[in-house]
Formats: structure tokens, C-alpha cells, sequence
């Protein structure tokens, strides 16, 4: 029996939810595993309490297993170094309350468990229909419908599409088009590392802070120095890190170094952050200077971000069937922490919403979740 609109599932792109509201979550990737074979780091502190709500007691309480050390028992309050990157001198210690840097496969393979997730489904249209029998039950909604149309010719029904699907959402870009949907380029850039150390020099580099430590230098560069994993207490030299340095680059100058192709590969990268590391102090200058110089784990990432709050960049979610979430809704750089915890934040509140008010019109719902998510992030990060 075909089932009715309001009994579908919300359509979750690209990330995972826990409630008790049906609901289905599709990924693109064909795996858990990392994309690339690469992995990182994201920091959850402020949305910490939002993610306890959000998985529950029984699973909260396992939450140390996915951190970059589990070894590291999580205090109420932390203190994450800022260090001067020129002179090596802490500058200021910043507070991080229940701070959690987890790794990224295996968090979400933690908020995988028990989780209805279709792997390998690239979503590349969203259809709608409603029928004009409508009534006033449910908002006037309750025989309208979104469709999800994946690559692989399958496709999905449910009352509500969420797009979760990163930066560069395709959600997003069905609902804006490419132009307005495309990242504003910044005019900074980075080179991520991920590397291990024999046991002397891996002991040496979590000497300050055993997760991470946020470096700022006086000529306009950024950085951050590590724990990817390093799970393993008893043999350092099995610990993987992850740093970057960042720097100024107009989208010109990083136009100019795309056009040149081949000339800018990994190596290339790599000798090009060794050379501006240089003008760092420890821990950052003996870092890169230990690295090997065919070193593969290099991974260069322009900057972009994306403003939900512009007049431009309002989109219609017709009639409260469509939203988005996360890095798809508002992407930002990395440097100060703060996308997984907005991330966490939009699906507690849609959560809230959707389990308090549910008899309610999804526009009025969604309208309500979408106020409150264009205001969060400026001001959270104003």
C-alpha cells in the first residue's frame, strides 16, 4: 500500500540525525570509510550538550571513543594554547568547554551505528508534487511531497528534504542555481599535513597541549599543530598528526597557480609551506622540518565561504519541503572551530521543532528553523 505524504520519511543529504522522527539518510560516498583515504580532526565544544540531547545518555557516554586520544579524559573546562608563531611565546590560553576534537571517520561511524544509511546514493535532482485536495489538516501540506533523484536511477519520497551534503552542497545548488550557490572565494589558502614522528620527536610536539594548539604570526599567516589519532598511548611513534599553515593569496594569484597544472602538485605544495614555515618557531618550524620531502599526505584547500543571512541567498523551500543544514547552509573556514558545532546546533534545533510541532505546517516549522539558523552563525562568530 502506497504509504500517505504525512507518514514519509524526513530525506536527510549527506549526514546523520537521531530523534524520534521517521526518516531516511542517504550518502554519496559508497562507504564509510574516508574519501581519499583521507581523515581529520573537528573540534565539538559549545555544541556539546545540543549532541548529548541529540544521541542520548546511554551513547553520550561512549563519546570518548571517537577523540583523536580517548586517553585524554575531556574536562569541564580546557584551555586551548594560542601561540605566537613567530616567537613560540603563548599569547593567551583560550576556554573550551566539554571539548571533544574527534576524529571524523570515527565519528561518524559512532552517529552511524543502528542508522538506516544508503550508501553510494549521489543525489543529482529534487522533484516536488502536492495534490490540490488539500485541505487546512496539516498546514494545507499534508499531501505534498519532495523527491530525491539519485544518479543511480533510484529516487525516494518523503515530506522534508534536509540537505546536509558539505561546503559545496548540490542541495543548494538545486535551490539557488550554480551562481548564487557558489562559495565566496576568500583570499586565504592552506596546506593540511598529516604525518607521523618517531617516539622522541611525536612526544616533543604534544609537549604545550595533547590535542591542539592554534598558532597566529604577526606577517599574516595562521596555523595548527595536532593529534589526529593517537589512540595507541603506549607507542607514540604510531601517532598521526594533522597542521596547516595558512596564509594570504588572492583568488588571482591562486587562478595564476591553477592554470600552471602540473607545476603545483604535492611536492610543490609541500616544499612551498616547508619554505614559509621557516619563519616560524617551534613547535610549527620543527614539525615541517622533519617531515620527509615525498611526504603524500599533502592536501592544498583554497578558502571559501557562504552567507545564508544575504537577501541573495534566500531560497524557497517550498511550502516547508526543502532546507538545508550545516556546511550547506552556512560554510566557513576552518581557523576557528566553529562548523561542526553550527552543524550540530541546526539539527538540534530542527529536531526540537520537528518533534514538538509536528501537527504543525512544515512552512511554519521550517520558516522557524531557517530564522533562527541565518542568525546563529554571525552571531556566534561575530
Amino acid at each position: 500500500m502506497e504509504q500517505k505524504p504525512a507518514e514519509l520519511p524526513v530525506l536527510i543529504i549527506g549526514a546523520e540525525i537521531q530523534a524520534n522522527i521517521a526518516y531516511k539518510v542517504f550518502e554519496q560516498d559508497p562507504t564509510p570509510k574516508p574519501r581519499n583515504a583521507r581523515d581529520w580532526a573537528i573540534g565539538c565544544h559549545w555544541s556539546s550538550p545540543i549532541l548529548a540531547s541529540l544521541i542520548g545518555e546511554e551513547k553520550w557516554a561512549r563519546i570518548i571513543e571517537t577523540q583523536t586520544d580517548p586517553n585524554v579524559p575531556t574536562k569541564e573546562v580546557d584551555a586551548c594554547p594560542v601561540i605566537n608563531g613567530k616567537t613560540g611565546e603563548i599569547i593567551r590560553h583560550v576556554p573550551l568547554h566539554s571539548f571533544y576534537r574527534v576524529v571524523r571517520s570515527r565519528f561518524r561511524a559512532f552517529l552511524a551505528e543502528d542508522v538506516d544509511v544508503a550508501w553510494g546514493k549521489k543525489l543529482v535532482d529534487v522533484s516536488y508534487s502536492s495534490s490540490d485536495s488539500s485541505g487546512e489538516e496539516d498546514g494545507g501540506s499534508s499531501s505534498s511531497t519532495v523527491t530525491a533523484h539519485f544518479a543511480d536511477g533510484t529516487s525516494a519520497a518523503g515530506r522534508l528534504l534536509l540537505g546536509a551534503d558539505s561546503s559545496n552542497s548540490r542541495v543548494r545548488t538545486l535551490l539557488l542555481g550554480p551562481e548564487r550557490a557558489r562559495l565566496h572565494r576568500l583570499s586565504i589558502a592552506a596546506t593540511f599535513i598529516n604525518c607521523s614522528f618517531p617516539r622522541e620527536q611525536a612526544l616533543y610536539l604534544r609537549r604545550t597541549h595533547p590535542l591542539v594548539n592554534l598558532i597566529v604570526h604577526p606577517d599574516g599567516m595562521m596555523g595548527m599543530l595536532a593529534a589526529l589519532d593517537c589512540a595507541d598511548a603506549a607507542r607514540p611513534e604510531t601517532w598521526r598528526f594533522a597542521f596547516y599553515i595558512s596564509w594570504r593569496t588572492s583568488p588571482a594569484e591562486q587562478d595564476a597557480e591553477a592554470a600552471a597544472g602540473g607545476r603545483w602538485g604535492r611536492r610543490e605544495r609541500l616544499a612551498q609551506v616547508k619554505e614559509k614555515s621557516r619563519a616560524f618557531a617551534d613547535p610549527m618550524r620543527s614539525a615541517y622540518a622533519w617531515m620527509p620531502d615525498d611526504l603524500e599526505t599533502v592536501y592544498y584547500t583554497p578558502n571559501g565561504n557562504w552567507d545564508p543571512s544575504m537577501p541573495d541567498h534566500k531560497w524557497d523551500n517550498h511550502g516547508g519541503r526543502i532546507t538545508l543544514v550545516g556546511d550547506s547552509a552556512h560554510p566557513m573556514t576552518y581557523h576557528r572551530g566553529q562548523g561542526l558545532n553550527h552543524a550540530i546546533d541546526d539539527a538540534g534545533h530542527i529536531v526540537k521543532l520537528l518533534a514538538r510541532q509536528w501537527d504543525k505546517p512544515l512552512s511554519a516549522v521550517v520558516g522557524a528553523y531557517e530564522a533562527e539558523m541565518r542568525r546563529g552563525p554571525a552571531r556566534r562568530c561575530a
